[in-house]
C-alpha cells in the first residue's frame, strides 16, 4: 500500500470527526460557557418527556328544597344531608426537565354521582301580600343578602346568633326594631325567621338568608316590604 494513500484514509478520519464535534456542539439545546483554563465547552441536554396523570376531583352536592307543613313558618330543617360526587380527570402533561410546559385534558368522567341535600322548608299561609297578611303590620326595608360561607364570618361555623344554620329562611336584623324570634313574610323572597344579628344591621335594614354565596350576592341592595306574622 502506497504512502500516498495512507496519508488520503488519514485526512479523510480526521475530517469525519470534526463533522461529528461539530454535530455535537450544534445539536444540545443550551451550552455552558467556555472554561478559561482549559479553552473547552460543555453541553447540557434538557430532558423532555410526556407522561399521565390521573386526577380526582370533587362533584359538589346541589340541595333540593321542599315544602313542609309540619314545620314552622321561616324555619328550616335538613332531611338528608349531601355527598359530594367524584370525577376522574385524565391529562397528558410535557414536562422540560422538571418544569411543567404543557398539560392537556384526555378524558374525564363521573366515578361517583353526588347525593342531593334534602332541605324541608316551613310553608303556612298565603303567599300574596294581601289577603292573609290584611291588617297585619308592613315595614319597607332596606335588604342585602348573606350566608353560612366561612368568607363572610370570620372563618367560623356558618350559625347564627340564636344558634341556627344560616341559610334560606333565616334573616338578621336590628332586634331593637325587629325581636329576635319574629316570624316574617319578605315579599320576593318567602318566609322567614328573625334569628340573626350584625353590625351593619341597625334600624330598617335587614339581612337575607341564603344556601349559597353567589345566590346572596344576587340580591344587591334593594327595598322590600316585609309582614310580620306574628
Amino acid at each position: 500500500m502506497s504512502t500516498l494513500g495512507s496519508v488520503r484514509r488519514q485526512l479523510l478520519a480526521g475530517g469525519m470527526a470534526v463533522l461529528m464535534a461539530e454535530l455535537l456542539v450544534i445539536s444540545p439545546s443550551k451550552a455552558k460557557p467556555d472554561d478559561s483554563n482549559t479553552g473547552r465547552s460543555e453541553t447540557a441536554v434538557a430532558m423532555v418527556t410526556v407522561k399521565k396523570i390521573d386526577q380526582r376531583e370533587p362533584i359538589p352536592y346541589p340541595t333540593l328544597r321542599k315544602s313542609s307543613s309540619e314545620l314552622r313558618s321561616g324555619t328550616s330543617k335538613t332531611v338528608r344531608a349531601g355527598i359530594n360526587g367524584e370525577k376522574q380527570l385524565v391529562y397528558r402533561v410535557t414536562l422540560n426537565g422538571e418544569n411543567e410546559v404543557k398539560r392537556e385534558l384526555i378524558s374525564s368522567k363521573v366515578v361517583k354521582k353526588p347525593v342531593p341535600e334534602i332541605l324541608a322548608i316551613g310553608q303556612r299561609g298565603f303567599l300574596a301580600s294581601r289577603g292573609y297578611f290584611s291588617g297585619r303590620k308592613s315595614i319597607h326595608m332596606i335588604a342585602t343578602g348573606y350566608s353560612g360561607s366561612a368568607a363572610e364570618n370570620g372563618g367560623r361555623s356558618g350559625r347564627t346568633a340564636t344558634g341556627l344554620k344560616i341559610g334560606h329562611g333565616v334573616v338578621a336584623v336590628d332586634p331593637r326594631f325587629i325581636p329576635l324570634g319574629t316570624r316574617l313574610y319578605i315579599d320576593g323572597y318567602g318566609y322567614a325567621v328573625a334569628a340573626d344579628t350584625g353590625g351593619a344591621i341597625r334600624g330598617n335594614r335587614i339581612d337575607l338568608g341564603h344556601d349559597t354565596r353567589s345566590a346572596a350576592n344576587r340580591v344587591g341592595r334593594r327595598k322590600v316590604v316585609v309582614h310580620i306574622v306574628n
